[in-house]
């Protein structure tokens, strides 16, 4: 059954604000106003624990992210109107949700970029077993499901779960968004649970904890999604893609660890790989050939960073041929993402897809590999892995009645009240496994919840 814009685009919430009337609640400043929004400007993008103020932070990423998302989003309503055939049913609201989602679909980030995910999901893999409570292992009191929320721990469910479940301003319902915006910012509409048990499915990732199933199921029926991927979670995706590829170029060239020349190098390669397939190659030949022509006026100029400059004006130049094209693309492929059966990206069979594949080559041999960048990693797993070394076997015994040793109650009282008044609200009335659960929880949301310079305080307090 085809999905529509009136149920996609709902205004509905989850959770009443004590019996007032909230449909006309703005997500905009809501988002804007929140403590966690601003905690992004100390979590890194690419380089975490950057020395200069220049390279980008989550939160500059994330204000990138809704800029695009929101000028992708008018294009698209323009677009569509010229084309009509049933496109032009698109509403222009569609850009405040792409702009909203943009903001907020990386709230949930740990610390130290997407290493710290990786640095979670580990520790949890490797000393999780070594756990127990009252002589039973966790791992035997949790259900698959709960294990592998923590197992494959996941940005993109931990937004979810920071927006609905945070306290904000007296309440316990996070920031309590429309549907409309939170389900554009499902990237993967399946759980854990799901992953594991079908590998029909055609994700790699899942979008939301155990936690949350019964908030994704009223997502899912208020915006009449039905567990299919929102359309406008394809538009969001192709922003941060985007944003992502273009200033991590940038970034890297300000950090020295790129050069504009090595950039040409990749980029001339592909275009001989693209004539050896003879492929279309026009979009990517006319990018090296603008490349080179900003450079050359740069150095007419005589400006004193040629080669930066070249870039940030190039990256407008990829930037508004991206929008153009993950714009023509989503009405190209229009039913099929109404119907739920669009399984490709936006990007995919258009001109940007060759400069997109250029990109992320030059990240992955120069950027994400460089010393630099490494280095600051791998301290920012040791942080995480003596935090949750730290915090978690504290956790098991808290709030069960159980004799906790000194150095675990003065470990749990270390623990924001934050983040356990957000367990105390969640945990009522639950069994015994489902609490031991939303306490490792606790913990994850804890240090989830820390910039890149309060983990590594912290750490450094604990460890003197």
């Amino acid at each position: 059954m085809k999905m529509r814009w009136d149920e996609l685009l709902s205004q509905e919430h989850f959770a009443a604000a004590d019996g007032e009337e909230i449909s006309g609640r703005n997500d905009y400043e809501t988002i804007i106003c929140s403590t966690f929004f601003r905690r992004l400007q100390d979590k890194a993008q690419v380089f975490p624990l950057a020395g200069d103020d220049y390279v980008r932070t989550r939160l500059t990423h994330s204000l990138e992210v809704s800029a695009i998302g929101k000028k992708l989003g008018e294009y698209t309503v323009k677009k569509a109107k010229t084309l009509g055939k049933g496109r032009e049913e698109i509403p222009e609201e569609i850009s405040e949700k792409l702009l909203c989602a943009g903001l907020v679909h990386d709230i949930g980030n740990p610390p130290f970029g997407h290493f710290g995910e990786y640095a979670i999901r580990e520790w949890f893999r490797e000393h999780l077993k070594e756990l127990a409570l009252k002589e039973r292992r966790v791992t035997e009191l949790l259900s698959e499901w709960q294990l592998g929320d923590l197992y494959f721990f996941e940005g993109n469910a931990q937004s979810l779960r920071v927006l609905s479940k945070t306290p904000y301003m007296g309440r316990m319902d996070g920031f309590n968004l429309s549907y409309g915006v939170l389900a554009s910012m499902i990237k993967y509409p399946v759980s854990s649970e799901t992953l594991s048990r079908n590998v029909s499915v055609p994700y790699k990732k899942f979008g939301y904890y155990y936690a949350e199933r019964q908030l994704f199921e009223s997502i899912s029926r208020g915006t009449g999604m039905a567990g299919r991927r929102h359309p406008l979670s394809f538009l969001l995706e192709a922003a941060d893609d985007i944003a992502y590829r273009t200033s991590d170029l940038e970034d890297a060239l300000v950090k020295k660890v790129i050069a504009l020349q090595q950039i040409l190098e990749v980029f001339e390669h592909h275009l001989k790989e693209l004539e050896c397939k003879k492929k279309n190659k026009d979009g990517l030949e006319q990018a090296v050939r603008r490349l080179k022509k900003l450079y050359r006026e740069e150095v007419g100029k005589k400006n004193r960073k040629p080669e930066l400059t070249a870039v940030q004006r190039w990256n407008q130049y990829l930037q508004e041929q991206m929008i153009k094209d993950a714009g023509d693309s989503f009405l190209e492929h229009y039913e099929a993402l109404m119907q739920g059966g669009f399984l490709g990206e936006l990007f995919d069979g258009t001109p940007s897809e060759s400069i997109l594949l250029a990109l992320a080559e030059i990240s992955e041999e120069y950027v994400y590999t460089s010393s630099a960048k490494t280095r600051a990693e791998l301290f920012g797993r040791r942080v995480i892995e003596a935090l949750l070394d730290q915090f978690l076997p504290a956790a098991l015994v808290y709030d069960t009645g159980e004799d906790a040793s000194y150095i675990q109650r003065r470990t749990m009282d270390t623990v924001s009240e934050f983040y356990k008044s957000m367990y105390h609200s969640e945990a009522s009335g639950k069994s015994p496994s489902e609490k031991l659960y939303l306490r490792i929880l606790m913990i994850t949301d804890y240090i989830s919840g820390m910039t890149d310079s309060y983990a590594r305080r912290l750490y450094q307090e604990l460890n003197v």
